[in-house]
């Protein structure tokens, strides 16, 4: 392990480095083994606080983060995410006097490497909470150990899954919205457009598929004709097959369902081969590293949709840049409010019961400090949140990623979703959707 200091300089030019409007392939702006080595040097930096001395009464906080591989630019917003609301947590020392210690370790943004850093953290070390991970297979491969410790696992991120257990042993706990609900919703906007035909192309996890599946449903529901949709081989260097069939099929759009890292090849192939046909992105792709790998122009006026983060969105976005230096994902709102839910959650349950909630309680005090019975709390009002909820006092959280309402299975059922559309390489929003219940499930 590298000096901290040193490491946490090289993490910062790393960070920086990444936020620079390059055109070059991987935003690259010093030579390729320089840049890795400095993302290297500083992803060991954001995740060295774990070779820390514990604070012998810490209330511990167990993540996996992709600080290497495909999905390694997500990994510092989202870790700095989580780190700022623990400080913030942390300076109110409103937990019966116990502060939150977060450890944190590589995914590498693979399922197997991931699996095996989650299970080592969850298995040697005492963590009654564990945020994420981004990777959904992953959370299946931990499920069994999350329940045999007897740990609550909060899912902030958009491609976590749905995952429900009747016991009282464990806790999931899935903040982002429904892919269900974004699905239906980009249904109706693109049929509000005039697209009466379309398709999908997806990656082959769950994720995609559930929402490609959702959106078929909803789009000839509502009188669209839905064409064969196609998946993306992840392994694969050549699009050849996908762009020959779509063109065969001639639909209106297409509906594109992936990662930044894969739909950036795929969207250069396509501008290679004329710009046939017009695409929609699916929300995984309101991503700046998206624009940072497509050459400048390629995705002006892409329409896409991705959930809606409410009021506080843009007092997040500068309130965070300002205190991390490193512009947000959307994920970052998510992360940032998995922490302050869980320190509110905790805070009612030493007021009332004088203990840490268990697994079993949690969610009681989840969803008493989201409800809207309350004195709205904000974001930025996290500190005062802390000290109402300690005294006793009803509140309701107004987070990063706006307002919670949690179903009685711990699900987030937030249901609006942001249309936005790419313009000079920025994401704007230009509208909302929202499907109600009846609209989601009537097609089943």
């Amino acid at each position: 392990m590298p000096d901290a200091r040193g490491a946490q300089t090289a993490c910062q030019i790393a960070c920086a480095h990444r936020q620079r409007p390059k055109r070059r392939w991987g935003g690259c702006a010093v030579s390729g083994i320089l840049f890795w080595w400095l993302l290297v040097q500083g992803g060991l930096a954001c995740i060295s606080d774990h070779v820390h001395t514990v604070p012998a009464n810490a209330i511990r906080l167990g993540t996996v983060l992709p600080f290497s591989g495909d999905r390694a630019a997500s990994g510092v917003p989202l870790e700095r995410a989580l780190r700022l609301a623990v400080d913030v947590v942390n300076s109110a020392n409103a937990l019966g006097g116990r502060p939150l210690y977060l450890d944190v370790r590589d995914s590498h943004s693979d399922d197997v490497r991931g699996t095996v850093s989650a299970l080592d953290l969850i298995n040697n070390n005492k963590i009654p909470f564990f945020i994420g991970p981004e990777e959904p297979k992953i959370t299946y491969q931990i499920t069994t150990a999350i329940k045999s410790n007897h740990m609550v696992n909060l899912l902030p991120g958009l491609t976590s899954p749905m995952f429900h257990d009747p016991s009282t042993e464990a806790g999931w706990f899935r903040l982002a919205p429904s892919p269900n609900y974004l699905a239906c919703a980009l249904a109706k906007r693109m049929l509000k457009d005039g697209i009466t035909k379309a398709n999908t192309v997806s990656d082959p996890d769950d994720y995609s598929g559930t929402f490609a599946t959702m959106f078929g449903r909803v789009f000839t529901f509502m009188g669209g004709t839905l064409l064969p949709g196609l998946q993306l081989s992840l392994q694969s260097a050549s699009f050849e097959s996908v762009f020959a069939t779509i063109e065969r099929f001639a639909p209106d759009a297409t509906l594109l369902i992936t990662s930044p890292s894969v739909a950036s090849p795929f969207l250069q192939e396509w501008a290679v081969r004329g710009k046939i046909g017009k695409w929609y992105l699916g929300p995984t792709l309101k991503n700046p590293e998206l624009v940072r790998n497509v050459p400048m122009g390629v995705l002006e006026g892409f329409s896409g949709i991705s959930p809606d983060l409410g009021p506080n969105a843009d007092a997040f976005a500068t309130y965070f840049q300002a205190k991390t230096a490193v512009p947000p994902l959307d994920a970052s709102n998510y992360y940032y409010d998995a922490v302050a839910l869980l320190a509110l959650a905790i805070a009612e349950g030493i007021a009332q019961e004088g203990v840490v909630p268990t697994p079993a309680t949690l969610k009681v005090h989840l969803q008493n400090v989201t409800s809207a019975s309350g004195q709205v709390v904000s974001f930025n009002e996290l500190e005062s949140g802390l000290a109402l909820v300690a005294a006793g006092r009803k509140i309701q959280y107004s987070g990063a990623a706006g307002s919670y309402v949690l179903n009685t299975l711990g699900d987030a059922i937030g249901n609006t979703a942001a249309v936005w559309q790419i313009k000079a390489d920025v994401f704007q929003t230009i509208g909302f959707e929202q499907c109600s219940d009846a609209e989601v499930y009537s097609t089943y």
